[in-house]
């Protein structure tokens, strides 16, 4: 068999070669261009003046920094074991006959899915009307005047229930995907074998399931340490205590910056949350990571 002409390896590069483009154009150049402004003072005009890794140090010594990091991976971790607990228990009930089989699961799976496809700011403003102080649905119904949202203590329980009740369904369609992917013949060769249910799920599922898990969890990380809406737009009435002390995250800090005209310090910021990822991920892959056996 003759090799292949030019032509067919050309070809095949041709059909990609908009979106090499279009990746140079709007990510790789700009990756690299922010990397070099985050060492440099560049208020959006004129000459960048080069600061070297001051606006780092800045970073790392600037209180509110930790503050901010502290309170992101709080959203994060507290909301983590929730929201894959729930979206996988609703993905392994999708998954069983008794749904399957019922025509009710084509309107049951969209509006799982729904709060996740509504705007971030509109589920934000529905949250606002539910624990409202005055009118809101939930001190209606159990009769008392809390404030839920102006109080720090208390606003910061409500975003996380808005940040679960959104990424559950996203995280569902996830666990669904990795639950159509596991063998039927498996499964059936356990309940042949003499496993319930439980240890089906247990024994045969999940481990199957590894990655999907993989990718959930990093992606939920992600989100996570980049989340900025929720929190800002269910405490916007408060721009003093209530407002910093719950919505103030590491992403609120590079927003500041941009807007105020310090894009250098914005960089830098980027980049710092693009290093916190990459090392979360870089642990979340380690501890997947299947272990070889001996001998090979």
């Amino acid at each position: 068999m003759q090799g292949k002409s030019l032509k067919d390896k050309v070809v095949p590069y041709l059909f990609i070669l908009p979106f090499l483009i279009s990746f140079l154009l709007f990510f790789v150049i700009p990756s690299i261009y922010s990397f070099y402004l985050s060492f440099t003072k560049y208020p959006g005009y004129g000459q960048a003046k080069w600061l070297g890794i001051q606006n780092y140090r800045n970073i790392l010594h600037y209180g509110r920094f930790w503050d901010a990091l502290g309170r992101t991976f709080f959203y994060w971790l507290v909301k983590f074991i929730p929201v894959t607990v729930i979206s996988f228990m609703m993905a392994y009930c999708l998954k069983t006959k008794a749904i399957v089989n019922n025509p009710v699961s084509k309107v049951i799976k969209p509006i799982l899915f729904l709060p996740q496809v509504c705007a971030t700011t509109a589920c934000a403003l529905v949250f606002m009307i539910i624990f409202a102080t005055q009118t809101g649905v939930i001190n209606q119904i159990f009769g008392g005047e809390i404030s839920w949202i102006e109080n720090a203590r208390t606003s910061k329980w409500v975003v996380l229930i808005l940040l679960i009740w959104r990424g559950a369904g996203w995280f569902m369609v996830v666990y669904l995907s990795g639950m159509t992917a596991v063998s039927q013949d498996v499964i059936e060769a356990s309940k042949i074998d003499g496993a319930n249910a439980a240890q089906t799920l247990r024994l045969i599922i999940i481990p199957l399931m590894k990655q999907t898990f993989k990718f959930a969890f990093i992606m939920d990380a992600i989100s996570s340490l980049r989340m900025y809406t929720e929190a800002a737009v269910l405490t916007a009435k408060d721009a003093g205590g209530v407002a910093r002390e719950v919505a103030e995250g590491v992403i609120n800090l590079l927003m500041f910056n941009l807007n105020s005209g310090n894009f250098g310090m914005a960089c830098a910021y980027g980049w710092i949350i693009f290093v916190i990822i990459f090392v979360i991920s870089l642990f979340i892959l380690g501890t997947f990571r299947e272990k070889k056996e001996k001998g090979r």
